[in-house]
């Protein structure tokens, strides 16, 4: 009943941002070709950008195309009513390092939906942190899938900052939001260690995430 409450709580606040919030763009032409030919992208970001993302993907794609991680506990009990309301369709996975034959065949599934062309927004530094550390998550899935990354940087002044290891923003109704794509990024098929394709990808959040700030305030 808790997570069925604030799983709501989560979707109704997305609504509100979706609704109310000015969305300002810069780059959105890296994904409108990848969409026409139906290709599958994997959309990342800093966890704690969640919700600005959700509110533009919202008001840009069919939320239904999407497929979503969900922490295999009490965290994703409550992601997987907020994921179910939006459309998205959520796989729970333990992300505690299990290696059980269960998660083996979610992972899998996982895998096969990508390939298909399900499109995925994942959070390389979540669930539960360090902050602006990525995981090695994302790439090991966009390397077997195939999947282009498309990093994104977003940015909101008026906005409550929950005070947690990720300072998630909730953008305050009617505010500005602004949103920085970069270049789309692939791993190479026959990179063994992707330590430094990590590294890579850290920097690139990095650098979106503060390019969204400085369009902020020049706009």
């Amino acid at each position: 009943m808790i997570a069925k409450i604030s799983g709501t709580i989560l979707y109704l606040f997305s609504v509100l941002v979706y609704r109310t919030c000015r969305f300002h763009i810069s780059g959105v032409d890296q994904i409108e070709g990848m969409l026409k030919r139906g290709e599958p992208v994997i959309i990342t970001s800093w966890h704690g950008m969640t919700m600005m993302i959700i509110g533009f993907l919202r008001r840009k794609m069919d939320l239904s195309s999407f497929v979503g991680i969900m922490p295999d506990d009490y965290r994703g009990d409550t992601l997987d009513v907020f994921g179910q309301k939006l459309g998205v369709e959520p796989i729970p996975l333990n992300l505690s390092g299990d290696s059980t034959l269960g998660t083996g065949r979610k992972l899998v599934s996982l895998v096969r939906k990508i390939s298909s062309g399900k499109n995925m927004l994942i959070h390389p530094d979540g669930p539960a942190g360090p902050a602006y550390v990525v995981k090695p998550g994302v790439s090991f899935l966009a390397k077997k899938t195939g999947a282009a990354i498309l990093p994104l940087g977003c940015y909101c002044r008026h906005a409550y900052h929950v005070p947690r290891w990720d300072r998630y923003t909730l953008p305050l109704p009617f505010s500005k939001v602004h949103i920085q794509f970069g270049n789309l990024i692939t791993v190479p098929e026959k990179l063994q260690d992707l330590s430094e394709f990590n590294q890579q990808l850290t920097d690139i959040l990095h650098r979106v995430s503060a390019q969204a700030s400085a369009n902020y305030y020049e706009l």
